[in-house]
């Protein structure tokens, strides 16, 4: 069975190619992993990645066995954002990204299969968010690395184990993060050091039994700090309430762009901070284009289908941007 890979496939392997470090080389081997087709026709080359991974890892956990750690894991972002799962052993992380993307995290009922971050993208109506399976935040040998994974990511998704006590867990998770330097909240009268994240609750294993009263106790202790999801990641329930409101929480506007003349490709939208405007959805296509463009067309929040907006015209989600240079 052939392959089948996409375009994104091949420019992560030629940053895997050209990489010059460790880090680089197991960040673009990770996006290879996490954006392919999972088939037959890819279960080898899926074991040769994984291979390549373990052996760089354990490379570089050897070259930084000093102590310094801290440049070790880096993920670049992909797609229409990043979230990063924070959880303590067995609370199900794994299983929640391999039931939502193509990714293939070890899952297991023991602690600490999770060892480095494995991504993986979810789809979402017409767009791709970045999940992050990351180690325990108990992990003694990943909490030198974890804050600048926490530092980078744009949504802190905090996973509780229903059928065991919520409020300790959450504790406990709150405290490690503070211990970090990142925290949803920052404490009152507190440096700036802290890095402020967006976050949610995402109580999980909701198929077990006898979870209701843990889950009641914590919507009715925390249900106005954080949002708060129920799902289960064996029987599916609740994970499309969870891709919706992850992706209001990256606040972002999906633009479609397209020629004179030609119709918009309407199925890979450009994703843009709320608040962008023309110029800026200019610029991420190429940094030049932005000072050539002369104006712009607009079908979907203008007045009219095909309203000419100059630069500086803010657009909403789901606008068509026609570029005039």
């Amino acid at each position: 069975m052939p392959a089948n890979l996409p375009p994104q496939y091949f420019a992560a392997e030629k940053r895997f190619r050209t990489a010059k470090s460790i880090p680089e080389k197991i960040e673009a081997l990770q996006t290879m992993l996490a954006i392919m087709p999972k088939h037959k026709g890819t279960d080898k080359l899926r074991a040769e990645l994984r291979s390549k991974i373990a052996k760089l890892t354990a490379e570089a956990e050897k070259r930084h066995v000093t102590g310094h750690k801290g440049s070790l894991y880096y993920v670049r972002k992909e797609g229409a954002g990043q979230a990063a799962l924070v959880g303590l052993p067995n609370a199900g992380k794994s299983q929640l990204v391999a039931a939502l993307t193509e990714a293939t995290p070890e899952v297991a009922d023991y602690p600490f299969t999770t060892r480095f971050p494995i991504m993986g993208m979810m789809p979402f109506e017409n767009v791709q968010i970045q999940l992050i399976d990351l180690p325990p935040v108990n992990d003694a040998d990943a909490q030198s690395w974890l804050p600048m994974v926490f530092g980078n990511t744009d949504i802190l998704v905090l996973v509780l184990d229903q059928a065991n006590d919520c409020i300790s867990q959450l504790d406990e998770l709150l405290g490690r993060l503070e211990q970090m330097r990142t925290t949803p909240v920052v404490p009152s009268g507190s440096d700036l050091e802290y890095k402020a994240k967006k976050a949610l609750i995402l109580a999980n294993k909701s198929d077990l039994p006898a979870t209701q009263n843990n889950f009641g106790e914590l919507e009715s202790r925390h249900g106005r700090e954080f949002p708060i999801i129920r799902v289960s990641a064996k029987d599916g329930s609740g994970l499309e309430d969870f891709k919706r409101k992850l992706f209001e929480m990256l606040d972002v506007i999906r633009v479609h762009t397209k020629t004179p003349g030609e119709k918009p490709d309407l199925t890979q939208p450009t994703t843009l901070k709320r608040g962008s405007t023309v110029a800026d959805v200019a610029e991420s296509i190429h940094k030049d284009f932005r000072t050539q463009l002369k104006h712009a067309r607009i079908w979907g929040s203008g007045k009219f289908d095909g309203q000419m907006v100059r630069k500086d015209y803010v657009l909403k989600d789901g606008d068509i941007v026609e570029f005039h240079i």
